[in-house]
């Protein structure tokens, strides 16, 4: 159930003030798993963007309904979004972690304040601290990455937090050439191409990496992590979006 709301995460790249986008997500052999929204609301100054994954079918029967929720609220400074606070999320119908990512940018440190509840009774609290810091949340490095792209580069290397447990290292490819076409026969669409690697557990495929492509608008239309755990592609495919500019 992770891996839909990393999907969701590359929802958006265009900047606008508020974008709305949902999801339908399918697991190989079992279909349809899940459903992800995200919307973001940003002007001169702040910015919210909150993405939610819920499971569905049978995968919400074998997951006691988990339901997956990111929120990134910060300021906007030269185009860009700088995360104060980074929240995750998950629950299901007895058990819910909550993890509150507080950034520190004078001390460039980022402090971790966690709480576990079951059947709705605090059961652990707790603080740590990332061991690096970052500019950016998983989040705020898809919707800032636009500024980052450059003619005739093909790979970045990025820090957030989201990525690597241990270092936040986040790494893009922008798709060209026979490896491009490739992928737009594999989707069946066209657009921007990216594959993302975010070097975490949950990328169990052959090659650990997300495609992603995005259409004129800057949403992604489709995303697909290839061969998960042996069963089947894991694909999120666009099913509504509304922007205001």
């Amino acid at each position: 159930m992770r891996i839909v709301l990393v999907l969701l995460g590359f929802c958006v790249l265009l900047l606008a003030k508020e974008i709305e986008a949902e999801y339908k997500v399918s697991y190989g052999i079992f279909g349809s798993v899940g459903k992800s929204w995200a919307k973001m609301e940003a002007n001169e100054s702040n910015y919210t963007i909150e993405v939610v994954g819920k499971a569905t079918g049978l995968a919400k029967i074998l997951s006691n309904s988990r339901v997956e929720r990111y929120t990134s609220q910060g300021f906007v400074k030269n185009g860009l979004f700088h995360p104060l606070l980074f929240i995750k999320i998950r629950q299901n119908s007895y058990k819910k972690d909550v993890k509150k990512f507080i950034f520190d940018y004078k001390k460039r440190r980022i402090t971790i304040e966690r709480h576990i509840y079951k059947n709705g009774k605090p059961i652990q609290h707790s603080f740590d601290r990332v061991p690096f810091f970052a500019d950016e949340d998983i989040l705020t490095l898809y919707f800032n990455i636009r500024h980052y792209l450059k003619p005739q580069k093909y790979f970045y290397t990025f820090k957030a937090v989201g990525g690597d447990r241990h270092t936040g290292r986040i790494d893009v490819i922008v798709e060209h050439g026979k490896r491009l076409r490739e992928l737009q026969k594999l989707l069946g669409v066209h657009g921007l191409y990216l594959s993302v690697i975010l070097h975490q557990k949950i990328f169990a495929s052959k090659q650990g990496e997300l495609h992603i492509a995005i259409d004129k608008d800057g949403v992604a239309k489709k995303a697909l992590l290839k061969d998960v755990i042996a069963f089947g592609d894991i694909v999120g495919v666009l099913v509504r979006k509304r922007i205001v500019e």
